[in-house]
């Protein structure tokens, strides 16, 4: 049973968190700002952050940046474990933005009392209230907000109501769609969410897929103010091949590399597994292959890695800066993509480094949009679906030959048009639009 001294300290803190709740909703400045090119860009996740969500938000503030626009920034504390090797990202932040970080709120309240969202609902608040305060003598011309967490959504949409400025969502991920464990789902997301919607004058997503399913779920939403703004790649990342990219013939084993973060949606399961059984059919495969999974994993994934039969095929290496990152996808044999049922409507932001890489790809799982980029259209991926016998051997046998196979002209073409500054001239002149509008 609680003391009084919490009770009263949780009386306290819900009373003056419903108090800043009130004034996030209900608080309007007649304030206009001057300059229809400051934009208030609210993304819980910004450098020195360095998971994967940053950098499509962080290409916003560099390309923005360069076609003449001013940005202030709200973004959350990077925790410990999501920030190694963030300093390289944090150096790429363009000169003039004005940063700031929004303390992650600990005051202790009844949660009862008030909303349960993605993210935190008095993380929101306490976001709201700032750009309040820092953005009073400087009013932006537009608010956008990048998700997930998506409590980001409802600050934005209370600092748009709060300036009179228009409200532009970015979906890098879905929130009460999203089928992972990563977003929360709960009745009042689903109101928050429907109630964004509403109010936004663009909504931004990365697939068609994603597009057209959020418009056959919320009836609210019309198709005139969704848009499709995929992710890209930086070329200045792959300017200069290195180290054994650039010896050809590649010869010896086979290399094959996954780059990323391994969780709960991007599991290795189905890999290891398919893989176990193609060298137990196939044991001269076990002097031909090597294979590198390089970056963050959570405890099941590394036990899937590390319980393996082949494991001693399997090198393991940490987080490592972008850099390095692209380097060893260049001088991979071939790259590996988990693609699960549940990714059928994703892009994953690595799928533009693999294809920058110009490296064949083993897409693991199922149909869906990444088989559909690299397999059908590009023709520089296979796709093995772990539950078809002999897939996975197949697969092998068919990245051996590619694998001093050079990028085709639809390769080139592809990249071009998925290039971030050519992205971001597109999301700015949409963003000019509705700053006139």
């Amino acid at each position: 049973m609680r003391s009084s001294s919490e009770l009263l300290s949780t009386l306290g803190g819900s009373l003056a968190l419903g108090t800043q709740w009130w004034h996030a909703t209900h608080s309007r400045s007649s304030s206009r700002s001057p300059d229809r090119r400051h934009v208030a860009l609210f993304s819980w996740a910004l450098p020195p952050n360095s998971n994967a969500g940053v950098h499509r938000p962080l290409s916003f503030l560099r390309h923005g940046a360069r076609l003449g626009w001013r940005f202030s920034t709200f973004q959350g504390v990077a925790p410990a474990n999501q920030s190694e090797h963030g300093e390289e990202l944090l150096s790429r932040l363009p000169d003039g933005i004005r940063r700031t970080v929004v303390p992650d709120t600990r005051r202790p309240a009844s949660w009862r009392l008030f909303p349960k969202v993605d993210g935190s609902f008095a993380n929101a608040v306490q976001a709201a209230l700032l750009a309040f305060e820092h953005l009073r003598n400087d009013p932006p011309a537009m608010v956008l907000a990048s998700g997930p967490p998506f409590s980001m959504f409802l600050t934005a949409r209370w600092v748009a109501r709060h300036f009179g400025v228009p409200l532009v969502l970015d979906y890098r991920d879905e929130w009460t769609e999203c089928p992972f464990d990563f977003v929360s789902a709960g009745p009042d997301d689903r109101r928050y969410e429907q109630a964004c919607l509403a109010e936004a004058s663009a909504v931004i997503f990365t697939t068609e897929s994603h597009r057209e399913h959020q418009l056959r779920t919320f009836s609210g939403l019309s198709r005139e103010r969704t848009h499709v703004l995929p992710n890209g790649w930086e070329p200045e990342d792959f300017a200069e091949p290195v180290g054994s990219a650039t010896v050809l013939p590649r010869q010896g084993p086979l290399r094959l590399a996954h780059v990323g973060t391994l969780s709960g949606h991007t599991s290795p399961r189905h890999f290891v597994d398919a893989l176990d059984a193609a060298l137990a059919s196939a044991p001269e495969w076990r002097q031909k292959l090597r294979i590198e999974f390089i970056g963050r994993r959570s405890p099941r994934e590394h036990a899937d890695l590390v319980q393996s039969r082949n494991a001693d095929l399997i090198s393991i290496v940490d987080h490592v800066p972008k850099t390095e990152a692209v380097q060893r996808m260049q001088a991979a044999d071939a790259l590996l993509l988990l693609a699960s049922a549940d990714l059928e409507r994703y892009l994953p932001g690595k799928l533009f480094d693999y294809i920058a890489a110009r490296r064949p790809v083993l897409v693991c799982g199922w149909p869906g949009e990444s088989s559909h980029a690299l397999v059908d259209q590009l023709g520089m991926g296979v796709l093995c679906q772990p539950d078809r016998p002999g897939a996975m051997l197949d697969a092998l046998k068919m990245l051996e030959q590619r694998r001093n196979s050079p990028a085709n002209s639809e390769v080139e073409s592809w990249l071009n048009r998925h290039r971030r500054d050519v992205i971001a001239q597109q999301a700015f002149a949409l963003f000019g639009r509705i700053c006139q509008a």
